[in-house]
């Protein structure tokens, strides 16, 4: 039996009980890193919106109510949901063109212009004012004593900057009317950050006639009663698709992504949002082309009258 005390050999076992004990602190450090590292390198799907499209709130409002909701939605995934707001829509084109978006919320034009690069199956739109489609109407005041489109001719009409499928439908009444371009026929093009702006320049007197969708009227109205009494539509156009979202058709993207189930929650999502409320926005509902044809009709008929032009 070995009674001698060799403190070289138990210093030499204390290293080796060290280095072991600092290779595991290392492994546990390694596995924990990389737990946490792939955790915030979620890769994310962006759906982009223009600043223009965001009506009266402002970008900081949308983008951290909706990403707060969509943080909620996604937190079980192995993806990130994310909402971001573009400057414009050219911006927001080149986004998407890259691959860079998976998607956006937006003016229907942004999908039939580049219809090859999304999902056609994949279409949804917000129920407002329990409405799929919506209408435009024409404003004026009651005491201007105009009571059709023909006594507009070199007057003043303000747009909301987010109503291009407005624009084209009063292009089209215009020329259903045989009153020629909107350039030719009013004097001056007011554009409004917002509906409820460009309602108000005509109840102030600012200009003499607006543009914009019917339920946006009924919304301004409800918060200033006056706007009824005071103003009278004078054209209301068909229905129309005006808000789309849409998504990439990227192969394999709409199995990862489960689109339908992320709508719903987005639609639940929306609901919880004060900034949303003040649209009367319900759920989403999914559309199909056949449901988009009345604005690409709008469309064709414009790049019609442009190569005639030309």
């Amino acid at each position: 039996m070995r009674n001698n005390f060799n403190l070289f050999e138990v210093l030499d076992v204390s290293a080796g009980k060290i280095a072991f004990q600092k290779l595991l602190l290392f492994s546990v450090t390694l596995m924990l890193l990389t737990i946490s590292f792939s955790s915030v390198a979620r890769p994310e799907y962006v759906v982009g919106l223009t600043q223009q499209g965001i009506r009266i709130a402002s970008v900081e409002e949308v983008e951290l109510g909706f990403n707060y909701e969509l943080e909620k939605i996604s937190k079980d995934k192995d993806y990130a949901l994310k909402i971001k707001v573009f400057s414009s829509d050219v911006e927001l084109n080149n986004m998407l063109q890259a691959r860079i978006i998976k998607g956006y919320f937006g003016s229907p034009m942004m999908f039939i212009e580049n219809m090859r690069d999304f999902d056609a199956s994949r279409l949804f739109v917000p129920v407002i004012g329990n409405k799929v489609k919506q209408r435009y109407v024409i404003l004026v005041r009651k005491d201007s004593g105009v009571n059709q489109l023909a006594q507009l001719a070199q007057k003043e009409i303000a747009y909301c900057t987010t109503d291009e499928v407005g624009a084209l439908y009063l292009q089209h009444a215009l020329k259903q009317k045989g009153l020629g371009t909107v350039d030719g026929f009013f004097s001056k093009k007011i554009i409004k950050k917002n509906p409820s702006l460009a309602a108000t320049a005509v109840f102030f007197k600012e200009t003499d006639a607006a543009i914009i969708l019917e339920s946006d009227y009924l919304i301004a109205a409800e918060l200033n009663p006056q706007l009824l009494k005071q103003m009278q539509s004078i054209e209301t156009s068909p229905e129309y698709l005006t808000h789309l979202l849409a998504f990439s058709n990227e192969h394999g993207f709409a199995e990862k992504f489960n689109i339908e189930d992320n709508v719903v929650q987005l639609a639940r999502a929306i609901h919880r949002l004060t900034l949303m409320k003040n649209y009367k926005y319900g759920t989403m509902q999914k559309v199909s082309l056949e449901d988009l044809k009345s604005v690409q009709d709008l469309v064709a008929d414009t790049r019609q009258d442009k190569a005639k032009l030309k």
